[in-house]
């Protein structure tokens, strides 16, 4: 029996507040000294980001000649960067801790103007009838991800004591709540690609490996960089992806698009994920 919609959608706002609220619980002025420390890869990074991975997604679907709502629903995948995970994911693989908050807030912030402009380039080229307001996307990147991050930092800059007491455990309670949304999702997955089958799950994949791959070859040079950088270019955001297919009233075939890609990213990372917690363990 498929999981209500609502319901996964829940989980991930839970989920997504405590794992912002804790990295917050962490954030102060060595994140900015990052940055500018390493201002010329934070940029290259976050060009890759927002061209050449939504250029590679475009070739894809020109190849792979999916269903047009499919395609779409790939697409908005393509152009929607800085999902509320990616800062722990770049953690999580050994990136910098000063550096990957520089680089995840630089990403979100410029999504405001990048994606209204990326949407109305997608409109341009394979003729659907979509718009996004840098407004709506301003304001999911607030409430989801700038929010919980400043009140965490605003937590630590006030009461820094409580705040390196609380981060460890609510750490552990986002990557809990984090799971329970990816288990919900998986029991929806035979529905899904009965709907749509393996070819968005398999792009996503695919191109979530090349985006993974372009990011560790801008960053190489730097072994605290790298992994921050490699999982920033890879990672999008489905709530946004979501977001606007649900202003653009979209087919439901857009919306199974977006969850596709969005298990093929998942399947990927996690296979990275694993990989750099084994190097890193030797």
């Amino acid at each position: 029996m498929p999981v209500p919609l609502h319901w996964i959608g829940v989980s991930a706002v839970a989920a997504v507040f405590v794992v912002m609220f804790a990295l917050g619980l962490t954030l102060g002025r060595e994140q900015i000294a990052a940055a500018l420390a390493r201002r010329v890869v934070l940029t290259v990074v976050v060009f890759a980001v927002l061209v050449p991975i939504p250029v590679l997604a475009v070739l894809a679907v020109k190849l792979l000649d999916p269903p047009l709502p499919v395609a779409v629903g790939i697409l908005l995948m393509a152009v929607s960067p800085g999902a509320p995970v990616a800062l722990r994911r770049a953690i999580d693989a050994g990136g910098d801790h000063h550096f990957a908050p520089a680089l995840h807030l630089a990403i979100v912030l410029l999504a405001v103007v990048s994606v209204p402009l990326s949407v109305a380039v997608i409109d341009k080229i394979i003729g659907t009838d979509f718009t996004v307001s840098p407004l709506a996307i301003g304001r999911q990147v607030f409430f989801a991800q700038l929010f919980p991050l400043a009140l965490g930092a605003t937590v630590r800059a006030r009461r820094p004591a409580l705040a390196a007491r609380w981060s460890p455990p609510l750490a552990r309670i986002g990557n809990v709540l984090i799971l329970g949304m990816g288990a919900l999702a998986l029991i929806d997955l035979p529905a899904v690609l009965d709907r749509i089958g393996w070819l968005p799950s398999l792009t996503g994949f695919g191109l979530t490996v090349l985006s993974l791959a372009v990011g560790a070859a801008l960053g190489h040079r730097d072994a605290q960089v790298w992994p921050a950088a490699a999982v920033a270019t890879a990672m999008r955001n489905p709530g946004l992806a979501l977001l606007i297919a649900t202003v653009n009233h979209a087919s439901p075939l857009v919306v199974t698009g977006i969850i596709g890609y969005a298990i093929g990213l998942a399947l990927a990372m996690m296979a990275f994920l694993q990989w750099r917690r084994r190097a890193t363990a030797h």
